[in-house]
């Protein structure tokens, strides 16, 4: 992404605006959140503290106790038969959370049973025999749990949405000398409406979850699923541990859940007390928020005055710039103008049109030169290129325009060059287009260069569309320039050539002199190639060659084989 030197200097300001506000304000939410995490720990402790307060009270004070009484009282003799059930009865209705008493007496069948006849109205509406709901069979009980004051199962009754537990205490001197245990059933509701109640539930969650995973009591409606929480419940459950767990939590989604897990006496439960991060935190959230309005108003008065400022100085620059992309199109007429600024920006306005006249300078000088050369030097890295070269293969074309002296006479010299220079273009367009590269011009000649895997099937293309260019520059100007062309493929010496004061970055070598040769024996509308063009070849370009006789050349004591491609204007005179 480009930034202008307007934008840069507008958010420099806005940097220089927000940054004490955001180092500030960054320490300040780090400590605020930091407390915040301290103060929201402690009161998931609290509350999951309190919880299972409420859970051994009502378990071993608003129930144990009590039953402890009326399990005293019927033990023994003191009382009889019907005083006891009195006994019984009574306790009932003063234990409202307790639905059912059970006497069980060792050598008599059927158990002793008192219900409550509240709850007991309300399960006929569900069931037929309610007491197949409150009656406490020994399957429930776990063994030895007769010898000692315990919790025994607790079931969930679907129809009425109720939490049964039952209670199991031993008698002491049990019965009339018989073993005797009483069994209560109770009501689990009171600690559901507990939970409900409870202040923290009003910004958090409370549920409470069985050894097996399921949940007893919750605060929300829909199901709980926070399985990183159930899972550290679950292990504390297994292992026994009654401490409170403090800590975050990652949910499923990604949340964080922050929770306390404790373990109460009276009951095989884990009691989860939960708030979200985002909840906790959310006294930070609003001082972010106020932090952000305030950082907004500080950003608009520093852009604002950044704007001003630097209209009044990016002016200059911007032309500068303007002039820039213009030099990157191409056009270097353009020039800086209308910089008064007597500074450091006036100053390179003027260097800037001082460097695009070098550079169009340099632009002109380029045209002199071959790419090669101009590679040559850029590969250089700033030094002089060094005399001397390589060896390298490749395939070397010439081109020589057949009857020039001829078609000179008579001409005006402006003429001739305009003619020439427009046939020049042309063969420099389509050598180009060929992946070549002009060496040299050498009268009405050129010397074309062509490297890499398919150089010889570039210079041959390249020939081939030379001939047809000028068959259309004659059509079109009626100045008849026709050409013959000579190719050959081979290694020469590549690279600078001539003296410290002046140089040429050329190519020699036989196989440069051998491709000179075949031109000058071309004759009009004519390409002439070696054996090794043609071995270097692909097949359709091999099909349209015609070979002739060896021809001798200067330099070469064998006849060379050649192959010739015939132009468009040879065809047609053949033709006619």
């Amino acid at each position: 992404m480009r930034f202008n030197l307007r934008t840069k200097m507008m958010l420099f300001a806005a940097i220089i605006a927000a940054l004490p506000l955001v180092v500030a304000g960054q320490s300040i939410i780090r400590i605020a959140q930091d407390e915040l995490k301290s103060t929201a720990n402690e009161q998931l402790a609290s509350a999951a503290s309190q919880l299972t307060d409420e859970f051994n009270a009502f378990f071993e004070y608003s129930l144990m106790a009590p039953l402890d009484l009326i399990r005293n009282a019927i033990g023994g003799d003191e009382l009889g038969s019907k005083g006891k059930i009195a006994l019984v009865r009574q306790g009932i209705e003063d234990l409202p959370d307790v639905v059912a008493l059970q006497i069980d007496i060792e050598g008599v069948p059927r158990p002793l049973m008192v219900t409550q006849e509240a709850y007991f109205t309300r399960l006929k509406e569900h069931f037929p025999d309610p007491l197949e709901v409150l009656r406490i069979t020994s399957d429930e009980i776990e063994p030895g749990s007769r010898s000692q004051r315990s919790v025994q199962r607790i079931h969930f009754v679907e129809e009425t949405g109720d939490w049964l537990a039952t209670a199991t205490l031993p008698i002491e001197g049990g019965i009339s000398g018989r073993q005797a245990v009483l069994h209560a059933r109770i009501n689990l509701e009171r600690l559901r409406q507990d939970i409900l109640d409870h202040p923290f539930a009003q910004t958090g969650q409370i549920h409470v979850m069985d050894a097996e995973g399921t949940i007893v009591f919750g605060t929300t409606d829909t199901g709980y699923d926070h399985e990183s929480v159930m899972d550290a419940a679950g292990d504390m459950l297994s292992r026994g541990t009654a401490t409170i767990a403090v800590g975050p939590f990652e949910l499923a989604d990604g949340a964080i859940s922050l929770a306390a897990i404790a373990v109460p006496r009276a009951f095989p439960w884990a009691v989860l007390v939960e708030k979200s991060e985002k909840d906790a935190y959310q006294p930070v959230t609003d001082m972010i928020r106020n932090l952000a309005t305030w950082l907004g108003i500080g950003l608009i008065v520093a852009m604002v005055g950044a704007l001003l400022f630097s209209m009044r100085i990016s002016g200059p620059i911007l032309k500068i710039g303007q002039a820039a992309i213009q030099i990157a199109k191409g056009n270097l007429d353009v020039r800086v103008d209308d910089v008064r600024s007597h500074d450091e920006i006036g100053d390179l306005a003027t260097r800037f049109n001082d460097m695009i006249v070098q550079l169009n300078e340099r632009f002109e000088l380029q045209k002199f030169v071959s790419r090669g050369t101009m590679q040559a030097i850029e590969s250089t890295d700033g030094q002089e290129v060094s005399l001397g070269g390589e060896r390298r293969r490749v395939a070397i074309l010439f081109a020589d325009i057949r009857g020039y002296t001829a078609f000179s006479e008579g001409r005006e010299p402006e003429e001739v060059v305009a003619v020439l220079n427009s046939y020049f273009q042309t063969i420099s367009d389509i050598v180009a287009d060929n992946h070549g590269d002009i060496d040299k011009f050498v009268g009405d000649e050129i010397m074309a260069l062509f490297v890499g895997s398919n150089m010889t099937k570039h210079a041959v293309e390249c020939a081939i569309a030379i001939m047809n260019a000028m068959k259309k520059m004659t059509t079109e100007s009626g100045v008849n320039l026709r050409i013959g062309i000579g190719i050959h493929v081979g290694e020469v010496v590549f690279g600078a050539m001539g003296s410290s004061q002046r140089k040429d970055f050329t190519v020699l070598g036989d196989h440069v002199n051998l491709a000179a040769r075949l031109c000058s024996a071309a004759g009009p509308d004519e390409t002439f190639v070696t054996r090794d063009v043609i071995d270097d070849l692909p097949e359709k370009l091999v099909e349209e060659a015609e070979s002739l006789e060896p021809i001798s050349v200067k330099g070469k004591t064998k006849p060379i084989e050649i192959f010739v491609y015939h132009g468009p204007a040879k065809a047609d005179l053949e033709a006619v």
